[in-house]
């Protein structure tokens, strides 16, 4: 009885560390992708604020403004998904 008593906990516990490594490396993932897409979005925006007169204008009219949101959208989607994966215990 004490035998299979040391074994469950043996394997209690190495499933515990799997869970809590994983979700540590997940959490971290997340936060950098996140961070690099917000300098990225920052960069672009000033970038897109330094434009003036009829330069601004073309930009404008060509939907640049749409389009920024659009890719932004996509590079947080893509953080979130990837640190979905790796937030998977097992």
């Amino acid at each position: 009885m004490g035998s299979l008593a040391g074994f469950l906990l043996s394997i209690t516990g190495s499933v515990a560390a799997r869970v809590l490594t994983s979700l540590g490396i997940g959490i971290f993932s997340y936060a950098a992708l996140t961070t690099f897409a917000s300098s990225l979005i920052a960069s672009a925006q000033s970038a897109y604020g330094g434009l003036s007169g009829p330069a601004l204008e073309i930009v404008n009219l060509s939907g640049v403004g749409e389009a920024f949101g659009i890719i932004a959208a996509g590079f947080t989607t893509r953080a979130s998904l990837s640190a979905i994966k790796r937030m998977r215990p097992l």
